[in-house]
């Protein structure tokens, strides 16, 4: 018989895990809604995802990772558990940062391309560092700079001035804040959301601690919601800019390291909202944590 080392810190019930799980699906589930998909369709994706994590655990325990193991543990069907090790993760699509991403993220990191408040600075078009071209082009040379300026354009993240006679790219004023709907958007959601999952569970499973706090209050008007909401983006505003500056340091430092192996994500959010006008809403909605997305 395999030897399961005894958990450091007690899990959670089934019946307790599950409740605290609902309130966290709730806008999962109506952004699903929204988008067509229905919980035949979210059960079928979910198998891999069960299967996938059932093997860590699995691993992580020092057990082997066979057909009847991954089956008893996930719940999923021998048949698909089978199929999954064979063929892989049907329709499982690669995370990957679009260009445009890509190109803003240095624009914001990079010193050369920033202003003294270290902002994203308005950039010539064309012409030497530094232009939009040579940012472009210092991210990718598969991809032409005016293809990537086309994107952010229909993004809404930049927009062109004429300044001087000289085509001026100016960037949007709030950072990489993509249209609802979008890809970008999407893929941001998808990142953000993963990884503040992970540093809460991991904080639940004693694997911490990780940040991941929030501030919360309740029996204010909605003049004092927004005015605490335009508060916590000034607050984010300083720590954005401080995070990015430590973390280029950092980065440029460890540059070519065989350890340099490690990612982290640092955030925040602000959500608010008028219970006496969404009586469909749980009382538990609005209490996430802190989340880490850079």
């Amino acid at each position: 018989m395999p030897v399961v080392d005894t958990p450091a810190h007690p899990m959670p019930a089934a019946d307790d895990a599950l409740r605290a799980l609902a309130p966290v699906m709730a806008p999962l589930v109506q952004l699903l809604l929204a988008a067509g998909i229905d919980y035949t369709r979210l059960a079928a994706e979910l198998k891999p995802v069960f299967i996938e994590q059932a093997r860590v655990e699995l691993l992580r325990t020092g057990q082997r990772d066979t057909d009847s193991a991954l089956s008893t543990l996930s719940g999923v069907h021998r048949k698909d558990v089978r199929e999954w090790r064979e063929n892989g993760l049907r329709g499982r699509i690669a995370q990957e940062l679009s260009i445009s991403s890509q190109v803003f993220a240095r624009w914001v990191q990079d010193p050369l391309y920033r202003d003294r408040r270290k902002r994203p600075r308005p950039l010539p078009r064309l012409g030497p560092q530094p232009s939009f071209d040579t940012l472009a082009r210092s991210v990718t040379r598969d991809v032409h700079p005016y293809s990537v300026l086309s994107d952010l354009l229909r993004l809404g993240l930049v927009q062109v001035q004429v300044v001087k006679g000289q085509e001026m790219v100016v960037p949007h004023r709030d950072g990489f804040v993509p249209p609802p709907g979008s890809r970008e958007i999407l893929e941001l959601f998808s990142a953000n959301l993963a990884d503040h999952a992970w540093a809460a569970v991991g904080n639940l499973r004693g694997q911490g601690p990780r940040l991941e706090q929030s501030v919360f209050a309740e029996g204010i008007t909605a003049e004092s919601a927004e005015a605490l909401g335009a508060l916590a983006r000034k607050l984010w505003a300083d720590a954005r800019s401080a995070m990015i500056a430590e973390a280029t340091r950092r980065y440029d430092a460890d540059l070519h390291r065989n350890d340099a192996t490690c990612r982290i994500r640092f955030g925040t959010y602000f959500w608010s909202q008028n219970s006496a006008e969404d009586s469909t809403s749980t009382d538990t909605a609005a209490q996430g944590g802190h989340r880490e997305d850079l």
